[in-house]
């Protein structure tokens, strides 16, 4: 999830060297900010940022509003989306186990190079060549899928801590 001072820190490191200050705040709607770059010079505002995260892990909405416009503006504002983007993508990457039940042996897993699912423990899935680490991406797609209707992939989805 999005915070005030992982934004700030990832838009510090986008400025760099540039002479602009920022501020980052957080919207009234949930999983909302907004960023507001400075001309440290003058205190003249450049542009505006609003992030927004979805309900789903990956699922962001980068809207720039400049407010003026020079070379030094727009590169500093490609800075700034271009590191809101790579944090995206390292999101967008992280890898999720799906629980289904509530023991060891209620993962669920897919056989390699088949489409045949089963619901095992994680052990057993490395040990007999099944995957049981999926990406967001991949958990959306398999939402899609039929054999998941009246399943919430994402509400059974954890974080893997280590793979």
């Amino acid at each position: 999830m999005l915070t005030k001072e992982k934004l700030s820190e990832i838009t510090k490191q986008a400025i760099g060297t540039f002479h602009y200050t920022y501020a980052v705040a957080k919207l009234s709607s949930q999983n909302s900010f907004a960023i507001r770059l400075y001309d440290q010079l003058n205190d003249e505002l450049v542009a505006n940022s609003y992030i927004h995260e979805g309900d789903k892990p990956g699922l962001f909405t980068i809207d720039l509003v400049p407010e003026r416009s020079n070379e030094t503006d727009r590169e500093v504002l490609r800075s700034v989306n271009s590191k809101l983007v790579k944090y995206i993508d390292g999101r967008v990457a992280e890898k999720y186990h799906i629980k289904l039940l509530n023991n060891d042996y209620g993962y669920l897993a897919k056989t390699e190079g088949t489409d045949s699912w089963s619901v095992t423990s994680l052990k057993i899935a490395k040990m007999s060549n099944q995957k049981a680490t999926f990406t967001a991406v991949e958990i959306d797609d398999m939402q899609t899928d039929e054999a998941f209707a009246n399943v919430n992939l994402w509400r059974a989805a954890e974080e893997v801590e280590e793979d």
